[in-house]
């Protein structure tokens, strides 16, 4: 769909969008594009104005009702405003341009680190559905492979995923083993892992991962994409299933 170190830019903000429930990260960056309390402000902000936008942004379009972000300071760093906030007793680290029209919620480093990455899977390619293809070993529990579905109920394009992954992982009850974590804090270690903070964020056995929806494709083709990607996880099993899409099997890397 993710830390940051203090000192440089470098990872991410708004880390775990199904931590907190119902804050929508779609993407990495927010356009602040309405008045500001009526507030007309031309040119640059100050700190604080900046930083009360983006707060402001957040609470009115990022999260459930009944949450609330507060912010505890803003500091000018490397040409844009960071700012601390705090969801539900827990705090994260945003960045605001200083005219305040667009919110960062991830960061990356072009500096002398860049190639560290958000998270600390390696990708060896990509593969059918627009999924990376990691270099671990297919994890598996009671010897099924594991597949997650990380999402909240407030996200838009999980919503749309959802049920199309989960007719997909009916479909092979008994051959996997099937997390889904809706506004869940289980197996965020995981999610950090593949995710870039983004929902939905699904993985597969550990082998295949996607942070968004197949919305773009389609649900036919994400349907289709889907089975095929749980049919190399179980060795083309059932046989019913995975039959009718051995073609785009064999695509897969």
């Amino acid at each position: 769909m993710v830390n940051m170190q203090t000192d440089s830019i470098k990872k991410n903000l708004i880390p775990v969008a199904i931590v907190i429930a119902g804050l929508l990260v779609a993407g990495t960056i927010y356009y602040l594009n309405y008045k500001n309390q009526g507030n007309k402000i031309v040119g640059l902000l100050t700190p604080q104005q900046a930083a009360d936008k983006a707060i402001n942004y957040i609470n009115e379009n990022l999260l459930a009702s009944g949450t609330v972000a507060v912010l505890l300071n803003v500091s000018d760093q490397n040409g844009i405003y960071k700012f601390q906030l705090k969801i539900a007793n827990q705090q994260y680290d945003s960045y605001v341009t200083k005219d305040g029209q667009i919110l960062f919620t991830q960061a990356i480093s072009i500096g002398e680190e860049a190639s560290t990455t958000q998270n600390s899977t390696q990708k060896t390619g990509s593969t059918i559905g627009d999924f990376s293809v990691s270099n671990d070993q297919i994890c598996q529990e009671n010897g099924k492979p594991l597949v997650y579905f990380f999402g909240s109920e407030s996200c838009p394009h999980c919503r749309w995923e959802k049920p199309i992954f989960e007719s997909v992982a009916k479909n092979f009850e008994g051959y996997i083993s099937f997390h889904e974590n809706i506004d869940s804090q289980n197996d965020t270690d995981l999610f950090s892992k593949y995710s870039t903070g983004g929902i939905p964020t699904l993985v597969l056995g550990c082998k295949y991962y996607r942070v968004g929806s197949g919305e773009q494709a389609g649900e036919q083709s994400e349907t289709k994409n889907l089975t095929a990607l749980f049919c190399k996880l179980t060795g083309e099993k059932p046989d019913a299933v995975c039959g009718p899409v051995k073609d785009l099997v064999n695509q897969i890397q």
